[in-house]
């Protein structure tokens, strides 16, 4: 059994996921046991602890965590996994270009002949490019493989590519090669907004703190999007240092 205290203890100031975020998603696990996790975008894998904590904790369940060949970080999330003894509970796959090309094999093996796609996980933790063609996709791809009664999280709800540099990349996208409108909305907002929250199969829609967005699979007429936390301002202050941090990052890496 590994207790929110302890995972909180082990990862201690390695980013990416606060404390008060990592609490909400491990309680989260802990009420609604999904047997199902799957992570798209995984950093240093401290998200992933907290998931795989939990699900210890329960007893039961497994996280697939997802994210590219190239997002190399110190630690990275694959040693995290280890020094935490979460390994069993958790499985990794690199991509090389982007992880829709993971759900995409993943729906093909979940596709029995002349079939359709047979859904597998409970939950989804969207950390990734926050980008309107990735994830908007994304999220598509995923509702094939969610569960009814599944929840759906998407992190960084109100981020924008105005926070980078304009001569810089972030994960994979130039910065400079965007328009103005598509570095100044937040990429994620829009998808909730316009894709998420408009599917006919998604409900219990809500904004917790401009920071993550929610939605469960499941068929509702009540489409209006809740704020359910006030707006966090540690977390806008902790996602200037994260874009910084990833800044160093591109520019130490000559990316």
């Amino acid at each position: 059994m590994m207790r929110f205290e302890e995972i909180r203890e082990f990862v201690g100031d390695i980013p990416f996921m606060q404390p008060e975020r990592g609490k909400i998603i491990y309680e989260h696990i802990r009420k609604y046991k999904p047997l199902q996790v799957l992570e798209l975008g995984i950093g240093h894998g401290v998200s992933g602890c907290y998931i795989g904590a939990a699900l210890h904790e329960n007893g039961a369940g497994h996280l697939t965590c997802v994210d590219l060949i190239d997002a190399t970080f110190t630690p990275s999330a694959e040693d995290l996994f280890r020094r935490a003894n979460l390994a069993a509970y958790i499985t990794t796959h690199r991509e090389k270009s982007s992880y829709t090309w993971y759900l995409k094999k993943r729906i093909e093996q979940r596709t029995p002949a002349g079939g359709i796609c047979e859904p597998e996980f409970d939950l989804c933790y969207i950390d990734g490019p926050k980008n309107w063609t990735i994830d908007g996709a994304a999220f598509f791809m995923v509702d094939k493989l969610m569960k009814e009664g599944g929840w759906l999280i998407f992190d960084d709800y109100d981020w924008v590519y105005d926070n980078c540099s304009a001569n810089s990349q972030s994960d994979g996208i130039s910065i400079a090669e965007l328009a103005e409108d598509e570095r100044k909305q937040p990429h994620v907002e829009a998808i909730f907004r316009l894709l998420v929250a408009q599917h006919p199969n998604y409900g219990d829609l809500r904004v917790d703190g401009n920071t993550w967005a929610w939605a469960r699979k499941l068929r509702s007429d009540a489409k209006t999007i809740r704020l359910t936390y006030a707006p966090d301002l540690g977390y806008t202050v902790s996602t200037r240092l994260r874009s910084l941090y990833r800044r160093v990052l591109v520019r130490a890496n000559g990316r």
